[in-house]
């Protein structure tokens, strides 16, 4: 069963208002009891007291005397007025600092109430021989008093649990707010919509969760777009090579060296095909060992030196000692797409060079040749890796993908661009980190 979030906060709150409002119900009766019995026991503790200071006079007080000293120690005041009264059972004579209460009916000590002038007393009776000593307290100003002292107890309480309650609304609409919208986002929101969502709140959390999710959004387009351009690709570079085979073998006596060369072009395209799913599918380890790139540069010049000859290119090199971390399997396959593109769509007579020279915080790598060249508009979209010169040859497409992947795979940085001098032709500059 799901339950929307919303509902959970409004019933956190409802709880948090309801336990609120029975701790501070429940610190009340508490309070009042404990209260109540504190003024009870104070009552009784005063009443035994004076009743043993009395009695240790041994009646010399006069009733007259009794009486002023009463209303000296116990003023009428407001809230804290004492009715004080003293018995003498023997004599049968009533002294109090508030004129002349009802006698009393028992004469034990215990708790006591009664009503005098016009109002009703609690409080204690202490008898100790034949004297005996009540301390009342009227109920009214003692429920004023009470009422006061609880007002103060519970009004911390009550503006607690309000701030408490402002601050978890407070945070409930932070929280909810930004997650409603995020929702209604995704749920509007089709197979196809790869955009970016969008997360506006204070909250560090959510802003890392929505983060996240456009993070996740982004991989899942690049993971697309490269199965995208994957399928582009392998129609692509296919399509040519098994047209070719078709019309030869429909023929009554194909040619073999044709057949042949198509064949080792298939099995390049899918050679090439399974580099670059190795590439996109992150197989390579990102931690390299040092190799010296200037023999790497020689080995695939070596490499392409036969096919350059026949090929009526001038091949050169200009290569300092260089120290770099990389994959050499890899770096490997990059120089050969580099230096195999200039000879496959330069023609006869051109000049191909190879140049490895130290830079600021790395090494630079160019190829740079003199042949037809390509124009700007062409050489930015090459950059991206899958950009084709034509569609009647193998095409630049895979070898630039795959040219792109292994740069950014070493942190490096792969540019098309112009020939220094001006002249025609083009110049592929690979800037590497040490």
């Amino acid at each position: 069963m799901r339950v929307r979030l919303s509902r959970l906060a409004w019933l956190l709150a409802l709880s948090t208002l309801l336990a609120g409002l029975l701790g501070i119900v429940s610190t009340y009766r508490v309070a009042e009891a404990e209260f109540r019995e504190l003024i009870e026991e104070d009552l009784q503790q005063q009443s035994r007291v004076l009743a043993r200071l009395l009695a240790a006079t041994d009646g010399n007080l006069s009733p007259a005397r009794l009486e002023q000293l009463l209303r000296d120690g116990f003023r009428k005041d407001d809230e804290d007025t004492l009715l004080v009264n003293v018995i003498d059972l023997e004599q049968r004579r009533l002294v109090s600092n508030l004129g002349q209460p009802p006698w009393p009916q028992r004469h034990g000590s215990a708790g006591i109430r009664l009503e005098f002038d016009g109002h009703t007393w609690f409080g204690h009776q202490h008898r100790h021989g034949r004297l005996l000593v009540q301390l009342l307290r009227r109920d009214d100003l003692y429920r004023e008093l009470q009422e006061d002292i609880l007002e103060d107890i519970i009004t911390p309480a009550l503006l607690g649990n309000g701030i408490n309650l402002l601050l978890l609304a407070l945070l409930i609409s932070l929280v909810l707010w930004p997650l409603s919208r995020l929702v209604k986002q995704l749920e509007q929101r089709s197979a196809d919509s790869l955009t970016p969502l969008r997360v506006q709140t204070p909250l560090r959390e959510i802003a890392l969760l929505g983060d996240s999710l456009n993070q996740l959004i982004k991989d899942v387009d690049e993971v697309l777009g490269r199965e995208r351009r994957f399928a582009s690709d392998l129609a692509h570079e296919l399509r040519t090579p098994l047209a070719t085979l078709k019309l030869e073998l429909a023929g009554p006596e194909p040619e073999l060296p044709v057949v042949r060369a198509e064949i080792d072009r298939i099995a390049r395209v899918v050679e090439q095909l399974l580099i670059l799913a190795r590439l996109d599918q992150g197989r390579w380890q990102h931690r390299f060992a040092p190799l010296q790139l200037d023999l790497l540069c020689r080995e695939a010049i070596t490499r392409c030196r036969h096919r350059a000859e026949a090929g009526g290119i001038a091949l050169n090199a200009s290569l300092a000692p260089a120290l770099c971390r990389g994959e050499a399997t890899l770096l490997g396959i990059l120089l050969d797409n580099l230096l195999g593109n200039c000879l496959r769509h330069c023609p006869a007579g051109t000049g191909v060079s190879l140049s490895l020279q130290a830079a600021a915080g790395g090494w630079v790598l160019e190829v740079e040749d003199d042949g037809p060249g390509i124009p700007p508009a062409l050489r930015q979209h090459m950059e991206a890796g899958h950009t084709r010169l034509d569609s009647k040859s193998e095409g630049l497409g895979l070898g630039l993908a795959i040219c792109q992947q292994i740069a950014q795979v070493h942190g490096a940085r792969l540019r098309f661009l112009a020939r220094r001098d001006g002249q025609r032709g083009l110049r592929v500059r690979l800037e590497l980190p040490t």
